[in-house]
Formats: structure tokens, C-alpha cells, sequence
């Protein structure tokens, strides 16, 4: 082992410029442009169906955790922006616990910026205000004590000539642990921790009969494309060449949440306070074990220079390595937990031609799935494209031929209707609990059937 870290060592010198060369050649190929990303931005931030400062809401673990890091940062400061802010759920977080200081928000989505407003609203700030703009054109006022950046960093078309352009002498960004090749490193990651826990939750409320109706959440339809170019290390420090740069890793930050993120009730609010006390405590272990860049996201503080930058890293190197989550290993028991096999189907159809399948389900569930009940159960599908982009959302439903007890099988007969436009496809079967959650939302997987359409 320590041959091999020591022949990866003296390589790094020659094979760094080559991947930075793939990195920027990734981001010309990936043809991202602003207005792209504001269209997509616009629709993902244009309804809201959910409280984000309510305990049982789990992208309120990310906010307060978020917030607390930023934080010991702000504790002088007067003049606080707030770049690519989004609906500002973190910004006014902040600003509700320093209202000595002012914060400014802002972003290019006035979707967003609508939302941001009501969230200030919501919580009485008087010393926020937000702008719809063009970050990287946008130029703090004079006298700017620090730039906030949360997941919003990467979004950038020209990241070096935005760090340079800024005349602010401090940045605290939060942003995705970036890889070689510029995606997403996620060694260490415990977005599971929560949805397993709010498993327990389910399974309590069933058991006590008190669970309530979630509401429905309101859908959106997804329009342009989000800039998503993550970055290792080196890329930083070449951005902030002239800072001093701090870096540690944060394991908040979720892309994956439980299902019915907008349910409100008591045990998902001690659940998810849960969550947040456990992942609070396995982020400080890894600080002490000097493995906290392992985590899906870093904090950078940015310290303008005298002289040119440097990496300050009082804890351990990020590695690189496959994600510390086993999906074979243990997992509590949920509502959703399916199995399919045997899958029949023609491998090619025509375009919108509708074509009989038939699949076996297993439930591995706690509960019996029905389609009669007040919210039902049925057997559903999801049309993919050949890079995996979801095309047709909502296939046609199923009902299931009678209830399906925990630990039953049941051979269910569909139908299934073709995307619109030839090409090559995957079919993804799925199970959905109408107004509740897909299947495959609850982290379930479907299964997959590459057919090919035309």
C-alpha cells in the first residue's frame, strides 16, 4: 500500500495538467450557457409546497447546519452577500440570528428571488433584501465584509475571471467535493441516515394509527439545463490565487431526501432532529479522524493574501474512492421496499404504440400494498433516454390484481405506452402510492429494460 500511494504521489505532478485539460474541455463539450441555467433554476424554484424551517421538513438539517458553519465567520461583519442565493432559505437563517448585520441576496432566478422575499417575510427580517442579477456580473457595494456562496460557486461559466473581478477580501463557499474529471466525489456520504430513520417514523405512525395525510406536492416541469461543474482542490487554489484558502468537509447537503418531504407530524420532526444530532456527530468524528474532505461537500474560506495563497488543511487529504455506502448491506425495513423481476415485453415497439407487458412484484414492505385504499397503489413506469434523462415522467397506471400482503408476490399485467420520438430507450418499472411518493423516490430501484423505439 504505501509503494502504490508513493507511485500515485509522483505522478500527480505530470497527470494533474491532463486532467485539468479534461476538466475544461468537459466544460466547453457540456455547451452550458447562463440563460439555460436560469430557465431551469426559474422552473425548480417556481411553486413550493413545504415550511423550510420546520423541524419535519429534512432540507432543514442542511439550512441550520449550513448556517452554523458560516456563521463563526460573520461575527464582525456588517455587509453580507449573498451570491446565487436561490429562494434564501440559508441567507435568512443567517440573518435571523445576526440582526445586527445587513444581507444581500442575489440571483437570476426571479422565481427564486419571489421566494426569498417570502421567506424574509416569513420570518420578519428587516435586514435582508434581495435583487434579481446576473451573479457574474453582479459587483458588491463598497465596504462588502464577505461573499456567501452556498452550492451555488459551480454554477459559473468563467469561475477564475469572477474570483478576480470581485473586490471583496473574504469568501465562505459551501460546494460539492469535486473529482478529477470535475463530478461529484462522494466518498463518504450519509444521505441514507435520514431516510432510514424516517422509515422508523412511518412504521411508528402506521403501528399508532396517528399519521396524518401528507399534501400533495405541487410538480413542476423542468425546463433548461443547470451549469454543474464541480472542482477538486487544485482548481480553487488556482481560482484564489491570491487568498489564503481553509478547507474542511461537511457531510450535510442532501440531493437525496425521504419521501413526502412537505409531511409535517411530531415523530417526523423528533426523527429528523434525530438525523441531525447523529449526522452532527459522525461529521465531528471525522474531523478527529482527519477524513472529513472524504465528504460530499467542503466549506472554503478565502482569505485575500499579502503575498500569493496558500492551502491551509488542518485535517486529512481527500482520496479517492467508491461511496462508503454498501446498497447490499443492511437497511431498515420501509413502506416502499419492492422487488421486480420478469419483465415481458417486446424489445422494440413503435412510437406511442401501446404494448402489454407483464412483471412480478414482491412486496418487502411492512404494510399490505392495495389499489383500493384512500391513497393507491399502483404499477407505473418512467420512460428514459439513453443517457438516463427521465423523457416521459408518468406512465400509464396499473392496478395491482388484489392486495399484496408483506413477503407476497403478485404477477401484474400492464400496459405500456411508447415515447413519442424513435430512438433508444430504458423503460423503468415503478410502483407509485398516488399523491404520496414514487417507489424509486423512496430510493427504491426499479427496473430497467433498454428498448428500442421506431
Amino acid at each position: 500500500m504505501a509503494s502504490s500511494a508513493k507511485g500515485r504521489s509522483m505522478l500527480t505532478p505530470v497527470l494533474d495538467p491532463f486532467f485539468a485539460l479534461i476538466r475544461r474541455a468537459r466544460s466547453r463539450l457540456e455547451r452550458w450557457s447562463p440563460a439555460a441555467d436560469r430557465d431551469f433554476h426559474d422552473a425548480a424554484f417556481s411553486v413550493r409546497g413545504y415550511d423550510p424551517y420546520s423541524p419535519s421538513y429534512p432540507g432543514f438539517l442542511t439550512i441550520r447546519r449550513f448556517a452554523e458553519l458560516a456563521a463563526p465567520h460573520l461575527a464582525d461583519a456588517r455587509q453580507v452577500v449573498d451570491l446565487g442565493c436561490g429562494p434564501a432559505e440559508i441567507t435568512c437563517e443567517l440573518a435571523r440570528r445576526f440582526p445586527a448585520a445587513r444581507f444581500v441576496g442575489v440571483d437570476h432566478s426571479g422565481a427564486a428571488v419571489d421566494q426569498a422575499r417570502e421567506n424574509a417575510a416569513r420570518l420578519r427580517l428587516a435586514n435582508a433584501d434581495f435583487v434579481v442579477a446576473d451573479v457574474e456580473a453582479f459587483e458588491p457595494r463598497a465596504g462588502t465584509d464577505i461573499v456567501l456562496m452556498f452550492d451555488s460557486f459551480h454554477h459559473l461559466i468563467d469561475p477564475a475571471r469572477f474570483v478576480e473581478r470581485m473586490r471583496v477580501d473574504r469568501f465562505f463557499l459551501i460546494e460539492p467535493a469535486g473529482d478529477r474529471l470535475g463530478g461529484w466525489r462522494r466518498s463518504d456520504e450519509f444521505d441514507w441516515l435520514p431516510q432510514e430513520l424516517d422509515k422508523i417514523r412511518a412504521r411508528i405512525e402506521y403501528v399508532l394509527g396517528n399519521g396524518s395525510s401528507p399534501p400533495k406536492a405541487p410538480a413542476s416541469e423542468l425546463t433548461g439545463r443547470a451549469v454543474e461543474h464541480r472542482y477538486p482542490l487544485e482548481d480553487y487554489q488556482r481560482f484564489f490565487a491570491a487568498f489564503d484558502l481553509t478547507v474542511h468537509g461537511t457531510i450535510f447537503g442532501f440531493d437525496a431526501y425521504p419521501p413526502q418531504p412537505a409531511y409535517e407530524s411530531a415523530w417526523r420532526a423528533r426523527l429528523m432532529t434525530a438525523s441531525y444530532d447523529l449526522l452532527l456527530a459522525i461529521e465531528n468524528e471525522m474531523m478527529t479522524l482527519q477524513r472529513d474532505l472524504d465528504a460530499k461537500h467542503w466549506t472554503i474560506l478565502a482569505r485575500r493574501a499579502r503575498e500569493r495563497g496558500r492551502l491551509v488543511r488542518p485535517a486529512g487529504r481527500a482520496i479517492d474512492r467508491k461511496p462508503s455506502r454498501d446498497a447490499s448491506g443492511p437497511q431498515v425495513a420501509g413502506p416502499f421496499d419492492a422487488v421486480y423481476r420478469d419483465l415481458v415485453m417486446p424489445p422494440a415497439i413503435r412510437p406511442r404504440e401501446i404494448v402489454h407487458a407483464e412483471v412480478t412484484i414482491e412486496n418487502c414492505s411492512w404494510r399490505p400494498w392495495r389499489s383500493d385504499a384512500d391513497a393507491p397503489i399502483y404499477l407505473s413506469y418512467h420512460w428514459l433516454d439513453a443517457h438516463g434523462r427521465v423523457v416521459v415522467a408518468d406512465g400509464v397506471r396499473t392496478r395491482l390484481p388484489r392486495a399484496v400482503a408483506p413477503g407476497e408476490t403478485a404477477v401484474v399485467a400492464c400496459r405500456i405506452e411508447g415515447p413519442q420520438a424513435p430512438g433508444q430507450y430504458f423503460l423503468e418499472i415503478d410502483l407509485v402510492e398516488e399523491s404520496v411518493s414514487w417507489f424509486t423516490a423512496a430510493g427504491v430501484a426499479g427496473l430497467r429494460r433498454r428498448v428500442r423505439v421506431g
